[in-house]
């Protein structure tokens, strides 16, 4: 048997695309490892805000009584935090002995056809739905990779589906326009279960209609059928009330800044209650509470240091950056914030440059440390004229040194925030 670091090593030596789409190889997969995609789930897409979503529903049943399952992507610290139970990440040689199962299905299967292999993302996801069935978890809440119907995910049919947001994001995959995005996420829809979704644009909200028209699926709106106010900061977290027709809470608590982890929030508690109705399971109102009072979601707007005040955030694509511009003038006000900035280069640069020097930070360029399709510094749009470092560490020195009272928040990619939550927190894998 593998190692844990040769399990790990094995699982991103995988390829990352396949030659097709479909899910005819993971659908084969599950079938060999006993089809555990027919257990009890709920299914979160968005172009942001589906993690910590995902994590406030897990979180929510948790608080319950529950045993949870949460798979997401990527992982900030450890490879492990990508399928956990209860929070607790698949322990070292839980994932080696689920690797190993999934790896005699596949040896299982290539007995009949010799070329029969499966993508990195494939391979995480059967193994996370097998380890959720050995574990006997009570639900698991399953993240989206990327887009929704063709997604290696989208071969559950879930108590509920969640689409958090649609924005403009690995347009290769999802195309260019909010209607194509949307189409693809709205995939996730099943025939008359339910959907809830954020108060989306008018193409996506359309796009979402017309999967809603063919689906049968009753369809609960931020705005409409529910929603969130009163909204405001309470230290490094907010308090909202929740309305949802004649379910009310009061003054709730979130670990969490920014006006979307509000949205994401109220998006979670409906979510949670029509999956609870589905299974009649009793969720009472404390235990929402006392759920969403524990969702801390690492990376996004994430304090790291109070003195000196260091904070990280995942803001990759325009939505994100716009998130957290309006997340950093909720905490910080009228101080000044140097914002270092890293991005990969197939994100839509021109738009996040330009909304990052639209506003009245201080902007600082540095590229994605180890990752291939970081953007070299003399590609940014404007680098000429914006402050550019060869690496976020010197760039931080030089916040530390020239403006040491000043909050510096480090954005742009999640690898880059997870090279910085690393580095200074410890625990690289």
């Amino acid at each position: 048997m593998k190692t844990y670091d040769e399990t790990v090593a094995a699982i991103h030596a995988l390829p990352r695309l396949a030659k097709t789409g479909g899910h005819e190889r993971i659908l084969a997969l599950l079938h060999a490892l006993g089809d555990p995609q027919h257990d009890r789930y709920v299914h979160v897409t968005g172009t942001n805000g589906k993690g910590s979503t995902a994590s406030g529903i897990a979180r929510i049943f948790e608080a319950s009584g529950l045993k949870v399952g949460l798979y997401t992507s990527p992982f900030i610290m450890r490879f492990n935090e990508r399928i956990m139970i209860d929070h607790h990440p698949i322990p070292d040689a839980d994932l080696v002995a689920a690797a190993a199962a999934t790896d005699a299905a596949i040896g299982q299967l290539r007995q009949a056809n010799p070329e029969f292999a499966v993508t990195e993302f494939e391979y995480i996801t059967a193994l996370a739905f097998w380890y959720f069935h050995e574990q006997q978890v009570d639900i698991a809440v399953i993240e989206v990779g990327i887009g929704g119907d063709t997604d290696s995910t989208n071969v559950i049919i879930p108590l509920v589906s969640v689409i958090t947001s649609v924005g403009l994001d690995h347009a290769k995959l999802l195309g260019n326009t909010i209607t194509s995005v949307a189409t693809h996420k709205a995939g996730i829809i099943k025939p008359h279960r339910p959907v809830v979704t954020a108060a989306l644009p008018a193409d996506a909200m359309a796009a979402v209609q017309k999967r809603v028209a063919e689906t049968g699926s009753d369809w609960l709106v931020a705005g409409r059928d529910f929603e969130a106010d009163r909204a405001g900061l309470d230290g490094w977290g907010q308090r909202f009330d929740y309305r949802a027709q004649t379910f009310h809470l009061s003054r709730v608590f979130i670990p969490l800044v920014g006006a979307y982890q509000v949205q994401n929030a109220a998006l979670a508690i409906t979510a949670s209650r029509l999956a609870a109705k589905a299974m009649n399971w009793p969720l009472q109102p404390q235990e929402i509470l006392r759920g969403l009072a524990q969702n801390t979601w690492p990376a996004r707007m994430e304090k790291l240091s109070n003195d000196p005040l260091i904070v990280i955030d995942g803001g990759h694509n325009p939505q994100g950056i716009a998130a957290m511009l309006s997340a950093v003038k909720q905490v910080f006000k009228d101080e000044r914030v140097t914002l270092i900035v890293g991005v990969l280069g197939d994100k839509d640069l021109t738009t996040m440059i330009a909304e990052l020097e639209a506003s009245a930070e201080r902007l600082w360029l540095v590229p994605v440390p180890d990752n291939p399709r970081a953007e070299a510094l003399a590609d940014y749009p404007d680098a000429g004229k914006l402050r550019t470092f060869a690496s976020w560490q010197e760039a931080l020195s030089a916040h530390l040194d020239e403006f040491p009272d000043e909050p510096v928040v480090l954005t742009g990619s999640l690898y880059l925030a997870s090279a910085v939550r690393q580095t200074l927190l410890g625990g690289k894998d």
